[in-house]
């Protein structure tokens, strides 16, 4: 993976704000928004294990004269 010109991210502006108050409130939902995403990615993960394991158990019933 390439990386990043340093040249181009001196160009570009990032907006925050200046209020401590703000910025401890904005890191706050940010925080919560990485652990709710964290939350669904193991919710994800584990539906996906369970949708293969009805696969191969219904692959295996078909292929064993159970359906």
């Amino acid at each position: 993976m390439k990386g990043i010109k340093a040249s181009l991210l001196k160009t570009v502006e990032i907006a925050f704000p200046k209020a401590v108050g703000e910025q401890v409130e904005l890191v706050a939902t940010l925080d919560a928004l990485v652990e709710e995403t964290a939350c669904l990615e193991g919710i994800y993960q584990q539906k996906l294990a369970a949708l293969d394991a009805l696969k191969k158990s219904l692959l295996h019933q078909a292929f064993s004269g159970h359906l």
